[in-house]
């Protein structure tokens, strides 16, 4: 830290490791990010972070998970695969494959998935620009987690059943509430390790939060929608949903993918400050940054 920082300023960061960080570029390299994937990640050891997780919308980041921490020091970066059209969908094979590559995460599709395309989703909308077939493709390929009865497909099993016996981390994507009820029940009935990505997207009762904390679920509260010109939440609706979930089962990331924000680990920082602001203690903000992360990591470093 330099000195035009305040004393202490790294406290509520120290140990934190954030699961859903996008590196440089995810969508397209003409919607650069706020630094490159080394900058950002020293910048967050200043913060005194451990580490995170490096997310790609469209491509494995093993390999960039593995160059970040060949350039670092005492900072882990674990890879991980979102199984949109790009790699297959919901293919056991290709988990197998990312496993044996050094994936640590598992997502399950965002943008691929079919309740996501059904309601054009933000990153689709990104896609577009990038691509002009896109639309076609999106609409072609859009992948359900779920079968006509509402039960879980036999690829969404396969592709868990791969995680849990792998030991790899899982995470939701931008499943709808309905299919996330259903990955969170039979994640608990096989002990598989889950996290339910961007649950405020789709409900903000407590009820149905608290339900996936106590089937074993995380749930994950991103900085993103916070500091988003568009954005539909506010710090007042992630604290109203931690007191009705409660530190143990919450995990705080980022998410943040923009040129208009600051980099990661100051919107992280931003974060867990007010949320200390509104009345967390030191010790259930490092719970959400820290320990529940290698909670859901399987890790203990």
């Amino acid at each position: 830290m330099n000195d035009a920082q305040p004393e202490g300023f790294d406290r509520l960061l120290r140990g934190a490791i954030d699961v859903h960080v996008h590196g440089r570029p995810d969508i397209s390299a003409a919607l650069p990010l706020r630094g490159d994937d080394v900058a950002v990640a020293r910048l967050a050891q200043a913060y005194g972070m451990s580490g995170w997780v490096l997310k790609s919308h469209l491509w494995a980041t093993m390999d960039r998970a593995r160059a970040v921490r060949d350039h670092t020091e005492d900072f882990q970066v674990y890879g991980s695969i979102t199984l949109n059209p790009p790699v297959g969908g919901l293919e056991p094979s290709v988990v197998e494959l990312a496993a044996a590559h050094g994936a640590r995460v598992v997502f399950l599709p965002t943008w691929g998935n079919a309740a996501d395309v059904e309601r054009d989703g933000y990153i689709a909308m990104l896609l577009r620009r990038v691509s002009p077939s896109f639309a076609e493709y999106h609409d072609r390929t859009a992948i359900a987690l779920l079968d006509p009865s509402g039960a879980l497909t036999g690829r969404a099993r396969a592709v868990i059943d791969a995680c849990h016996a792998l030991g790899l981390a899982l995470a939701t994507g931008h499943a709808s509430l309905a299919e996330s009820r259903a990955v969170a029940a039979y994640c608990a009935d096989i002990g598989q390790r889950l996290l339910v990505t961007h649950p405020l997207h789709y409900t903000r009762d407590p009820a149905e939060l608290r339900d996936f904390g106590d089937m074993g679920a995380f749930l994950e509260f991103a900085n993103a929608p916070l500091v988003h010109p568009d954005g539909h939440l506010t710090i007042r609706d992630v604290h109203e949903a931690l007191t009705a979930v409660g530190p143990d089962r919450a995990i705080l990331s980022t998410d943040v993918f923009s040129r208009w924000v600051p980099p990661e680990p100051e919107c992280l920082r931003m974060f867990v400050e007010q949320l200390a602001y509104l009345g967390w203690a030191d010790e259930q903000i490092a719970m959400m940054v820290s320990a529940n992360p290698r909670e859901f990591l399987g890790v203990t470093a």
